[in-house]
């Protein structure tokens, strides 16, 4: 397989060009690799057509570059699922739709998705799952994003009158961790005859006490 050839320097002031650039080709990395601990400076800088030393001008070492590949996946993730949220009916129907976002997501974009759940990054910490923390510049910030907007998704239903008797944070915590286990299961076996992706999510959302009550 032959190497990219190397790239034009950008004219000066487009540093952030660069570094953009930079972080798509980890990105495309991540996914094609699917694990962090097997990414390589060098690979980044083939893949995007410079040399090593450029892209310590702007991330200081591979951490720093996944880091940045982290926190723009994440973004685009909660953009994602905050968009399907956004057409909702009622607080039921919007938690819903975060969760079939979730393993849409996950099925359209399988290497971005293992990257963002299978890379080694802190998350909110304390005993308390839901206490926001003060903002660190060592915390990826739209991973805590995620967490906390489920949070909030999950607390609307809870003021709306569903049945569940445990706090918005446990639940949360829960809910992700059953909705991941289907993104797991779905990527490990693709070619089991797995139900649409509503009722999955209708499931996962009764099992953690969160389907809309029945006022009939």
């Amino acid at each position: 397989m032959s190497e990219r050839p190397t790239r034009k320097r950008n004219p000066r002031g487009q540093g952030e060009r660069l570094r953009r650039e930079l972080i798509d080709a980890a990105t495309a990395l991540l996914a094609e690799l699917g694990d962090a601990e097997r990414l390589s400076i060098r690979a980044v800088a083939r893949r995007a057509g410079v040399t090593p030393p450029s892209i310590y001008r702007h991330f200081e070492d591979k951490q720093s570059l996944v880091s940045a590949v982290l926190e723009e996946r994440f973004g685009e993730f909660n953009r994602f699922l905050a968009e399907a949220e956004g057409a909702a009916s009622d607080p039921y129907d919007a938690l819903s739709r975060r969760c079939h976002a979730y393993l849409e997501f996950a099925r359209e974009h399988p290497g971005h998705y293992r990257v963002l759940f299978g890379t080694k990054a802190p998350m909110p910490s304390g005993r308390h799952p839901g206490r926001r923390a003060a903002p660190s510049d060592e915390r990826p910030r739209a991973g805590a994003v995620s967490f906390f907007a489920l949070v909030d998704a999950i607390q609307r239903c809870l003021d709306a009158g569903a049945g569940s008797d445990r706090d918005s944070s446990f639940l949360a915590v829960e809910l992700w961790t059953l909705l991941h286990g289907v993104v797991d299961l779905r990527l490990t076996y693709p070619d089991l005859p797995w139900p649409a992706a509503e009722e999955i999510t209708d499931a996962v959302r009764t099992q953690a006490g969160l389907g809309k009550p029945n006022l009939e």
